[in-house]
């Protein structure tokens, strides 16, 4: 429900749904869907048998399907683009996308502006690429989408992120944009705690640890980081 403005709801049109409408589960291959990630203009799902379906605004690319059209339902993207493994969680940012692998891998695409893909580039990227040779050798667990900056969770705790750098919301202590994945310290960064999860806003960040510990970082306008005041913090706190 909401606004169907770029097909973003999956109806097969684009007009606005002010009451929950269901999606059943034979646009989605007859599977049942696991988990939805909302971005600006566009909606990913991901099925039990870990299947990628995206639909919505497409215009950089974001749907993974190799061109820039909308999709007013839910299509899905192939697994041979993935080579074959299974989905596990995706993550759909303002105009790009990025999900892991059953393998613990990390794709990504959709607009590639300050290098939010990981590429270490800004090249836009029509069709999911693999991000290689990063997170130190760690298996992705999961990962969360800004408005440009993308982070990732390894099996060990650790937290990487990429892309725009403008609030501090990478926590990496300064204002650069990184092209490439980038630690965000190390444990002492978390109080000597493993990080379990993370989420992004348009440009802050939140990471919950394992002692259940909850960080904020990056853009503070409006009080978002919830530490009392409106500042920008450049690490986690």
């Amino acid at each position: 429900w909401g606004s169907g403005r770029y097909g973003q709801l999956g109806h097969g049109d684009q007009e606005d749904r002010t009451r929950p409408a269901k999606l059943g589960r034979e646009v989605f291959g007859g599977s049942a869907v696991m988990m939805v990630s909302c971005g600006g203009r566009h909606t990913m799902a991901v099925t039990e048998v870990g299947r990628l379906f995206t639909f919505g605004g497409g215009n950089n690319g974001q749907l993974g399907h190799g061109d820039t059209s909308d999709r007013n339902v839910p299509v899905e993207v192939g697994g041979a683009r993935f080579r074959g493994a299974r989905i596990v969680y995706a993550a759909a940012g303002s105009l790009h996308s990025g999900v892991v692998t059953s393998e613990g891998g990390v794709w990504t695409w959709g607009r590639g502006l300050y290098g939010c893909l990981g590429h270490n580039d800004e090249e836009d990227q029509l069709v999911p690429k693999e991000v290689e040779g990063e997170l130190g050798g760690g298996k992705a667990v999961m990962l969360a989408a800004g408005s440009a900056h993308t982070m990732v969770v390894t099996g060990d705790g650790a937290l990487w992120g990429c892309g725009s750098g403008e609030y501090g919301q990478l926590g990496v202590g300064d204002r650069a944009d990184r092209w490439a994945p980038v630690r965000v310290g190390a444990e002492e960064a978390f109080g000597q705690s493993r990080v379990l999860m993370v989420d992004c806003g348009e440009d802050h960040t939140a990471a919950v640890t394992e002692e259940g510990g909850l960080w904020a970082w990056g853009k503070g306008e409006h009080g978002r980081l919830g530490h009392g005041d409106e500042r920008d913090r450049l690490v986690p706190v």
